[in-house]
């Protein structure tokens, strides 16, 4: 009887060394879920899609559309690869995974793949992997829409219809060829966008405007006795009308070697000026920036149907950058 207990110690010690390798193949088998309908036809996109305020390259509205159906769970493969291929879509790449235009001013359209079961976070093709050990895999049945703000003015209205293509593959034991491909796919996919929180832009009714400084002597401007001279930006933004103004703020462009201060045109070239630069500040003294982080606010003028407008009051002097100053042409530019 002892010698019997030892052989069965010894069998049950056999099958727990060697249980685990039964499960293990070189290329995925059958999946117990099915396979995958193809193509898998994603589902249209809701109706009216309201978008909440957000800062720019932040996300407006989210949600997420079906994709064919639950399938897949595939597992114990490890020379398997499988994974997204290229997209093809009508819609034009903004350059970061997965994000393109949607065809409104200021929207943006990120779509990512992601599953029911086990892949919870959006993925964006193309991707391949290798190998699936200790985890089960499911058809990427699910379509993660995001609208990026891309802009300062964002639009309202219809999204233009687009159609959109991948196609899901895997290396299995079951197929002839060995790589199985399913495809996903949409067409005339659209939204229409609402929202209360955004312009829809703002321009400047002006396109240029000229601040004509005169011709000072440079005595006048060594000694510092030259004039201020007011200019004013107006600007208009559509699209909403609020009981509470938003604020608007305005930086600039420009050679400038620090705030408030903008280099001549062809500075350092023969005819133009030297030792002298413009000086710009808003009408409360503060120095112009010409950083964004800088920005400062426009004044609140007035409203009109759907519109607001502002206001942003400068003024602009000659002032010395040198000890010697010698004339010549001053002229500057702004943006």
């Amino acid at each position: 009887m002892k010698t019997l207990r030892q052989v069965g110690l010894l069998a049950l010690t056999l099958g727990c060394i060697m249980g685990p390798s039964a499960y293990a193949a070189d290329y995925c088998g059958t999946p117990q879920y099915g396979s995958p309908n193809n193509p898998s036809v994603i589902a249209s996109l809701p109706a009216i899609t309201t978008l909440k305020y957000a800062a720019i390259g932040g996300v407006m509205a989210s949600y997420e559309v079906a994709v064919g159906r639950r399938s897949g769970g595939w597992s114990w493969c490890d020379k398997s690869q499988w994974g997204l291929t290229e997209v093809v879509t009508s819609l034009a790449s903004r350059g970061s995974p997965g994000l393109y235009d949607s065809g409104v001013p200021g929207v943006g359209i990120r779509i990512g793949h992601l599953a029911s079961l086990n892949w919870y976070t959006p993925s964006y093709p193309p991707l391949t992997y290798t190998g699936l050990t200790g985890v089960t895999l499911f058809f990427f049945d699910r379509l993660s829409i995001e609208f990026v703000r891309t802009d300062i003015g964002v639009g309202k209205g219809d999204m233009p219809s687009f159609n959109y293509k991948t196609s899901f593959f895997i290396d299995t034991s079951y197929t002839t060829p060995r790589r199985a491909v399913y495809a996903i796919e949409g067409s005339g996919l659209k939204t229409k966008f609402e929202h209360n929180a955004f312009f829809t832009t703002c321009y400047t009714p002006k396109s240029s405007t000229e601040v004509n400084m005169g011709r000072p002597a440079a005595e006048q401007v060594k000694r510092g006795s030259v004039q201020d001279f007011p200019f004013a930006l107006d600007v208009v933004c559509n699209g909403l009308n609020p009981t509470v103004k938003p604020p608007v703020k305005v930086y600039f462009e420009g050679n400038s070697v620090r705030d408030g201060v903008l280099n001549l045109n062809g500075v350092g070239q023969p005819g133009v000026a030297k030792g002298v630069a413009i000086s710009l500040s808003n009408d409360k003294n503060v120095a112009l920036p010409f950083s964004k982080a800088k920005a400062v606010a426009l004044d609140w003028q007035s409203s009109g149907p759907g519109t607001e407008m502002y206001r942003f009051a400068a003024k602009a002097r000659y002032v010395t950058t040198a000890a010697e100053v010698v004339a010549g042409k001053a002229d500057a530019t702004l943006t």
